[in-house]
């Protein structure tokens, strides 16, 4: 098992995860990180016609392994 940190914005607030879950590899946090990307999305409505939200995900080493990202814009 390795430790994967993701930290998250939602276009008011950034928060970085100083904890950590330990998953079994790359994939599984790629993975995770689209399913927490999902829920931010349930949660948070746009502000006027846009959104955006953005998980980063990092492992034990800091390096940068995936980053999520899904915006709204309307009209």
């Amino acid at each position: 098992m390795a430790r994967y940190f993701f930290h998250t914005h939602d276009g008011d607030k950034s928060d970085l995860d100083d904890d950590g879950v330990d998953l079994p590899d790359d994939q599984s946090a790629k993975d995770a990180a689209k399913e927490l990307l999902a829920v931010m999305n349930r949660e948070k409505l746009p502000n006027g016609n846009f959104l955006a939200l953005s998980v980063t995900v990092r492992n034990s080493n800091g390096a940068q392994i995936y980053v999520a990202t899904l915006k709204l814009e309307g009209s």
